[in-house]
């Protein structure tokens, strides 16, 4: 079962013009909009975004890294602990 979700909002004739010129087409882009940033809040996952908005997973992927969301989010310094101890797990070069 799903919901219909309408969003109307109320633009300067300026700005219209401007941002929208083709409702279906804005429409597309605010709905992306949404999906992508559910998705960087980690509302909603990758697999689920790539569903909702048509997509195939890989595509969904592509369309995440234009947009510069991150699909993995680790800590700060995280990489740099891995590093350290794959440097003390091996012998050292002589």
């Amino acid at each position: 079962m799903s919901k219909a979700v309408r969003l109307e909002w109320e633009l300067p004739d300026s700005l219209y013009d401007l941002l929208v010129g083709d409702e279906q087409k804005a429409a597309d882009q605010a709905k992306q909009a949404l999906v992508l940033d559910w998705v960087r809040l980690e509302r909603m996952s990758v697999r689920r975004g790539a569903e909702l908005l048509g997509l195939s997973y890989r595509s969904f992927l592509d369309v995440l890294a234009d947009h510069r969301v991150p699909v993995c989010d680790y800590e700060a310094g995280w990489l740099d602990r891995e590093l350290e101890g794959s440097r003390s797990g091996r012998p050292e070069e002589q």
